[in-house]
């Protein structure tokens, strides 16, 4: 059985949380299966893990006892799941070799999607939510994520009305339309991902 994202720690205080229309209760809150714990470095925890997560570079979220995740949150954003999350490491064979072993699987996917001067990547289906795997040449680190929602004009519009900065939403390199919160927010990048209709 392949190992799941269940759990993330994401950077950034409850009320620049609260500004993106997320609802923060006890430093988290929870979106689809995924429990996310605020005010933290960049982090990760996943369930049916098959070796030691730790040769991923990591921080590992082990638990999220603080706080009542029995409850999926509906969040005033209207995003309910979390699209990807983007993990950048120094070498993509070293990478895959151990996600391969952390995960129980391969990667869906390994290209190049911006062209041949653009990075290599690999995608790997982790539960509900997809690891973007980024050659960087830097060292491994979580430096982003994209939240999922099915109507992304009414997201954007939410978060600008709580005092959230956004742009407007762009068509996305994987298809669908994305926007950007500014880096500036979290110091960290945060986007809302709308997929295109099946």
């Amino acid at each position: 059985m392949t190992a799941t994202l269940a759990r993330l720690g994401l950077p950034g205080r409850e009320g620049a949380w609260s500004a993106l229309g997320f609802d923060v209760h006890s430093r988290g809150f929870r979106i689809g299966d995924i429990d996310c714990m605020i005010d933290t470095r960049p982090s990760w925890g996943f369930d049916g893990i098959h070796a030691d997560a730790g040769v991923l570079g990591i921080p590992e979220v082990l638990t999220r006892s603080d706080a009542d995740t029995s409850i999926a949150a509906t969040h005033p954003n209207s995003a309910s799941f979390i699209d990807h999350i983007v993990y950048w490491v120094p070498n993509l064979d070293d990478a895959v070799r151990a996600l391969n072993a952390v995960l129980a699987t391969t990667p869906r996917r390994r290209f190049k999607p911006r062209g041949p001067k653009g990075p290599e990547m690999a995608f790997y289906r982790a539960g509900s939510a997809v690891l973007e795997v980024v050659a960087s040449g830097k060292p491994a680190t979580l430096p982003g994520i994209a939240f999922g929602t099915k109507d992304l004009d009414a997201t954007v519009d939410t978060i600008r009305t709580g005092g959230g900065p956004i742009s407007d939403p762009k068509p996305a390199v994987q298809g669908g339309r994305i926007a950007s919160v500014w880096s500036g927010h979290l110091n960290w990048g945060v986007a809302f991902y709308e997929p295109e209709p099946h």
